[in-house]
């Protein structure tokens, strides 16, 4: 049993977590939003502060050679040493050469001089400095062309991550990451546990739903939770409350009224029986008989009333071995001295089951009662067995119920027929009685057509029958 009870509860917590759930899909889609939109500012800025810092560190290159005179041997050395100290390459454009490279080249951006960046000498960077994008097939790289006097300068950033010199561990990226990281795992948490919380309450009121639906009227939820669900909450147990009274009245009531005609039935009964002793004329015999038929079927009917409350909120908990086979066979050697005219046939395989053995008399009883009353010449009683369920079936060769009739006729006080009610008799609960048990057993009822003409209903349970 404590097994069972974790297997239910685990495989409870994995059906909340698939894909498919609410919960799931509002996570992710929340956690996915959140954290993209991070990422994509993070990459926003990371690319604008690399070209500013770019730009930053040309624009110092450019004031440092302002010293040198260019094409002197000063210059190129100096150009040597910035080369070797930034890794950038560093070389003088004409205009006309400016025009072709600015035609091969994406342009990135221009940057105005401004207070972001080192001062520059009178002629150098005036209109602003451009970027561009230098890439190649290997990697991604940035260029810059500052005006510097009558020419320009370009200025390539060499290094890239293919390529860098080995320096050691870069303490900025990995505090930058860890930092992200932190960030989003941060989110993650945050968003799982306030979105399970919801979803908590959410699985709460649906177990609750069910068990009502099942019959369990005493159930409640607490509705101390978060707006709008402790709405939902007090809802459901004004609802519940309501539907508990209402059936509690339905059964005071029929309990009444089955008690309460007992009393008149006794005297009724009373009054034949001193009235058999004395003398009638046929008129008045006939009269008597009548009286004494309507009250045994009165009596039927409150015994079938108080049957029907007490299966279903009573429902009884004795269980035992019961032999079904044996008993089926016994119930056909009954009803076929009950109803003569009637040939009652049987295929019943060997089935011996822990289960309550007045239930299942009641619905062999019902089932039977009700095939010899609507068959023409022929009922069929069958009991078939399998590994995992066994099946009570009755049928008859009688006119059968239409499809669109099969769920109302398991109905309580449902007659299809009523001449035809009028002259088999019954107030319609027989069936409803066995509905009654069926679901308390947990079981399942279908109704179909026979090969013999007439109906066929056929009541399926697991071999380990329990109680709702």
């Amino acid at each position: 049993m404590l097994n069972n009870n974790i297997l239910t509860n685990l495989n409870r917590v994995i059906n909340r977590n698939k894909g498919h759930t609410l919960f799931f899909k509002l996570y992710l889609s929340i956690t996915t939003v959140i954290i993209g939109s991070i990422v994509l500012f993070v990459i926003i800025i990371y690319n604008y502060f690399n070209n500013a810092e770019f730009v930053y560190n040309a624009n110092f290159v450019a004031r440092l050679l302002d010293n040198f005179e260019e094409g002197s041997e000063r210059w190129d050395m100096e150009v040597d040493l910035l080369s070797q100290f930034t890794g950038f390459s560093i070389q003088t454009l004409s205009a006309k050469e400016v025009l072709k490279y600015h035609q091969r080249h994406e342009l990135l951006d221009v940057i105005d001089q401004d207070n972001d960046t080192p001062p520059l000498p009178i002629g150098i960077g005036r209109g602003g400095v451009h970027v561009y994008d230098n890439a190649n097939a290997n990697d991604e790289r940035l260029a810059v062309i500052i005006p510097y006097y009558d020419k320009s300068l370009l200025i390539i950033d060499t290094i890239s991550s293919m390529d860098a010199p080995m320096e050691g561990p870069d303490d900025d990226n990995d505090a930058l990451f860890l930092l992200l990281g932190f960030i989003f795992l941060s989110i993650a948490l945050v968003l799982y546990v306030a979105v399970k919380n919801i979803s908590d309450h959410v699985y709460k009121l649906s177990l609750a739903s069910q068990a009502l639906a099942n019959g369990q009227l005493d159930t409640r939820v607490v509705d101390n939770i978060p707006a709008p669900l402790n709405q939902m909450a007090v809802s459901f147990n004004e609802m519940a409350i309501s539907l508990q009274y209402s059936q509690h009245q339905q059964q005071v009531m029929a309990n009444a009224i089955a008690h309460e005609l007992r009393t008149p039935l006794t005297r009724i009964q009373l009054v034949m029986g001193l009235l058999s002793d004395e003398e009638h004329s046929t008129y008045t015999t006939e009269l008597h008989n009548d009286l004494s038929r309507y009250t045994v079927e009165m009596e039927a009917l409150a015994n079938d009333i108080l049957m029907l409350q007490t299966i279903e909120h009573k429902p009884s908990l004795v269980h035992q071995i019961v032999d079904l086979s044996e008993l089926m066979q016994s119930r056909k050697i009954e009803f076929q001295r009950q109803y003569p005219s009637v040939s009652l046939s049987s295929d019943v395989d060997t089935v011996r089951v822990d289960a309550n053995p007045r239930y299942l008399q009641l619905i062999v009883d019902n089932l039977v009662k009700n095939a010899c009353l609507y068959a023409d010449s022929t009922v069929k009683l069958s009991l078939k067995s399998d590994l995992e369920y066994f099946s009570i079936i009755v049928e008859d060769d009688g006119e059968g119920i239409s499809p669109l009739q099969r769920e109302q006729v398991l109905d309580a006080f449902t007659r299809l027929d009523n001449s035809r009610s009028r002259q088999t008799g019954g107030f319609g609960l027989g069936l409803a009685i066995v509905n009654t048990i069926v679901k308390t057993m947990k079981a399942e009822i279908n109704i179909g057509s026979s090969e013999l003409g007439g109906a066929m209903f056929v009541v399926r349970f697991r071999h380990v029958v329990s109680i709702a």
